[in-house]
């Protein structure tokens, strides 16, 4: 087997990366992605112990150097509450007053160690400076903190303010607002800024949103990584907790999770009275979801031709720098014959974007008869696979439409491996459109053909 093949093969058949324009799927979440979620953020416990939040994402880190906690300064990591020793109160005793809380309502390294993988976080009163843009705490007595730090050099904040009766929405969206105006004046100033992602987050106490963005400075040496911060803020009851992590990373592909507020409002519900942690899920409000496109695939037509509810996001549409349709056994590029351009867009799963997801890549020609030519070479090319002849390829059948729409569906397995990979090409017009399949348990044939014919339908739609 060639080496160009295998890396190309191996990308499409176990990767199927490409852009990472990640973009929330509005409306409800089916239990059996609900459940998926909750077993991911279980999973990536670890990750987040000793983690850099990249981008949309966290990566584990096992290099001390890739989280590095900022020079040490002067404020306190933990501030107990003034006056009396502190018990649980969900009514205070005026209207006015915040409740006292009890230090129970903070994490503990129970909370943040992920079971069974220590990575060593530890409660610290180390003094650390601020992180650029976090808001501080309110300025009150009922106000309580704790700074975790771990010999990697991860750190993780968590602050508890306790409000006044009916004040703790106002407060939630105070912490919100200030962020990010922060977030976004530092950009407009010419600062090293970026607001990254914001996320809402449902079944996690009464309110609960995730804000990710890039700040200075960058590490040393210039350009190996810039800081990231993530901040859960999230409220229960007449209090409003947030937990905050920052690191130095270069890259994003992962989405945040809301594993660090459900730990938080865990702690603090029982002892406020507020809402608990019940079905969290979770959706990206920015940047905003890419839109539907004319000539393309949409969000929901790859969901329902799959039946694959994870399929919640769209990339951008990206000019392919190949110019070719990236299948080994496709040899005639696009390009070379007459092809005026080759654009791609990937589908995927919002929380998980590198575990499935579907391909489309359009190539579009000036006549309708340079557009079918090129098909006829595909078909040709895609039945023999002159380039790989350790393939099995299996023609599975051709699906037709209105307009001319024609199409072909294969599937090849690698003979070394027993690796599936499923895919088609489909003209109508003067456009022509490969579509791959990376799903769990492979697509199947109908699958396929459902997908490719809309695909095709798509592109009459367009013109």
């Amino acid at each position: 087997m060639s080496a160009d093949f295998d890396s190309d093969l191996r990308r499409r058949l176990e990767g199927l990366g490409s852009d990472i324009g990640r973009a929330g799927l509005p409306g409800p979440a089916a239990a059996r992605r609900r459940a998926r979620q909750r077993s991911r953020n279980q999973a990536v416990g670890a990750v987040l112990g000793a983690a850099v939040i990249v981008g949309g994402a966290i990566v584990a880190v096992a290099q001390p150097t890739l989280l590095t906690a900022p020079d040490p300064a002067t404020s306190p990591s933990e501030t107990v509450t003034s006056g009396p020793a502190p018990t649980p109160s969900t009514s205070p005793s005026s209207p006015d007053q915040a409740p006292t809380l009890p230090t129970s309502v903070l994490l503990q390294v129970s909370d943040i160690e992920p079971e069974g993988e220590p990575i060593g976080w530890a409660e610290s009163d180390q003094p650390v400076d601020p992180w650029p843009c976090v808001p501080d705490a309110a300025a009150s007595d009922h106000v309580l903190k704790r700074t975790f730090l771990n010999p990697a050099g991860g750190r993780i904040e968590h602050i508890v303010e306790a409000t006044a009766a009916g004040q703790a929405a106002s407060r939630f969206a105070e912490i919100h607002d200030a962020l990010v105006s922060c977030v976004e004046s530092g950009a407009a100033s010419g600062a090293d800024f970026r607001l990254d992602e914001i996320w809402a987050v449902t079944g996690v106490g009464d309110d609960a949103v995730l804000v990710r963005y890039w700040a200075p400075p960058r590490e040393q040496p210039p350009g190996e990584g810039q800081l990231i911060v993530s901040v859960s803020i999230a409220r229960s009851g007449n209090a409003v907790t947030t937990v905050t992590r920052a690191g130095f990373a270069q890259d994003a592909n992962v989405p945040d999770t809301s594993e660090d507020a459900q730990a938080a409002v865990t702690r603090l519900c029982p002892v406020t009275g507020g809402a608990c942690v019940t079905d969290p899920d979770q959706q990206r409000t920015y940047p905003e979801p890419a839109a539907d496109l004319p000539g393309w695939l949409t969000v929901t037509d790859v969901a329902e031709a799959t039946g694959d509810d994870r399929i919640s996001a769209a990339g951008e549409v990206l000019a392919d720098a190949t110019g070719n349709f990236p299948f080994v056994c496709f040899e005639t590029d696009p390009g070379g014959t007459g092809a005026t351009s080759v654009e791609s867009r990937t589908f995927y799963d919002a929380l998980d974007p590198t575990a499935i997801g579907v391909d489309e890549y359009i190539a579009r020609f000036p006549s309708g008869s340079a557009a079918r030519a090129y098909y006829d070479t595909l078909t040709a090319e895609g039945d023999s696979c002159p380039a790989e002849p350790s393939l099995d390829v299996q023609n599975t059948g051709t699906v037709t439409g209105n307009g001319g729409l024609a199409g072909t569906t294969w599937r090849s397995t690698v003979a070394e491996t027993d690796s599936v990979f499923v895919y088609g090409v489909v003209v109508n017009g003067s456009a022509v459109a490969y579509v791959s399949t990376n799903l769990d348990p492979p697509a199947d044939d109908d699958v396929l053909a459902t997908l490719l014919r809309r695909a095709g339908e798509r592109l009459g739609e367009a013109g």
